[in-house]
């Protein structure tokens, strides 16, 4: 699945938190499964504002009804609370441009990615391994080893 993190810079700070929303889409993920969250330049105060940067790659424990238990996410505004696992979940420390994979053909390059990402979105094979690629070899690396977590760095974890 594909997500627009609109908000990015006011909630990536921390622990991997957990992802509230109101789309069944969202609701209806198993244990493994897995969540592309994508923002944009502005967010992460890079020259190209308006282009789709990958930032993480979460990987679903569990979706559920949100219990309403945290007051920033009150259950009558988010439906559903999706808990990523933390040491199958990567943040990536250097975001990814991935504009040109996911921005639709022929539409403006001046226009914020987040205009044509809105809501999450299942996302096929072929982006998958896009997405991936475009991700390069430092997340490849921790995915086969095994050393996931909070980041994806050159240093030792």
């Amino acid at each position: 699945m594909l997500i627009y993190w609109r908000d990015y810079r006011k909630n990536a700070e921390g622990p991997i938190p957990a992802w509230h929303s109101n789309a069944k889409l969202l609701a209806e993920l198993l244990p493994g499964d897995r969540l592309w969250f994508v923002t944009s330049g502005k967010n992460l105060r890079q020259e190209a504002e308006q282009a789709g940067f990958l930032v993480a790659v979460w990987q679903v424990q569990e979706a559920k009804e949100n219990p309403g238990d945290d007051p920033a996410y009150p259950k009558a505004d988010y439906c559903y609370r999706i808990v990523a696992s933390e040491g199958e979940s990567v943040v990536l420390d250097e975001p990814v441009l991935v504009d040109h994979i996911l921005r639709p053909e022929g539409r403006d390059k001046a226009v914020s990615i987040g205009r044509f990402l809105q809501g999450p979105r299942k996302l096929d094979d072929q982006k998958v391994r896009l997405l991936r690629a475009a991700a390069g070899p430092k997340m490849a690396l921790k995915w086969l080893t095994g050393k996931r977590g909070l980041s994806v760095s050159g240093v030792q974890e």
